[in-house]
């Protein structure tokens, strides 16, 4: 098994059942590398860079991104659970398909070229953040929950379990479909009949 070395750059690499669980890698930069069925559970990434990466069937769950850089990545049937994206910076360009962010936490962070898709976001929170335009396909958000984000012309018809407040988020054109959107009415102190 190939081993990751602090202060260096990986290009092309194709790493397969990497374990790096528990550890800390600092100032590690991966350029167009692939992550197979590898394990980064409880990882720190300390000022590391990945750059048009691919996650393929991994555990991140519990990493921590501190300063971290994620560009043009993939993230694809991985395990993301309770990771506080907000380290990363203020700006994430990703894909993210079929993937467990259950309890994450999106802070202050402009997420306009993320895409989501068959994701489930189970006690996630998004706040400050700029989520315009974002598409998200087939997500499923019990428990999510968004504050102060700017969620204008995002499309949530595919989605389900969404809750958000009209009057702490900017909804302005987005999009969300029946019987799903009623939910956008709870805190109104309307009553339906």
């Amino acid at each position: 098994m190939m081993q990751i070395n602090n202060y260096k750059s990986y290009e092309n690499i194709q790493f397969q059942s990497l374990d790096l669980a528990d550890q800390t890698l600092a100032e590690v930069c991966f350029y167009r590398c692939t992550f197979k069925v590898s394990s980064f559970q409880y990882t720190e990434l300390v000022d590391c860079e990945f750059q048009e990466c691919a996650f393929m069937g991994c555990n991140l769950s519990l990493a921590v991104f501190a300063n971290s850089k994620v560009i043009d990545t993939e993230f694809r049937d991985s395990k993301l659970l309770g990771i506080n994206w907000g380290n990363l910076g203020p700006v994430i360009v990703a894909r993210f398909t079929n993937c467990l962010m259950d309890r994450c936490a999106f802070c202050c962070q402009n997420l306009l070229k993320v895409k989501f898709s068959s994701c489930s976001f189970r006690e996630a929170a998004f706040s400050d953040c700029k989520l315009a335009r974002v598409k998200f396909d087939d997500c499923d958000f019990a428990g999510c929950q968004f504050h102060r984000t700017d969620l204008s012309y995002a499309d949530f018809t595919l989605s389900r379990n969404y809750f958000m407040n009209a009057e702490t988020n900017k909804l302005k054109k987005a999009k969300f479909s029946l019987p799903e959107a009623v939910s956008l009415l709870a805190n109104l102190g309307i009553e339906l009949k």
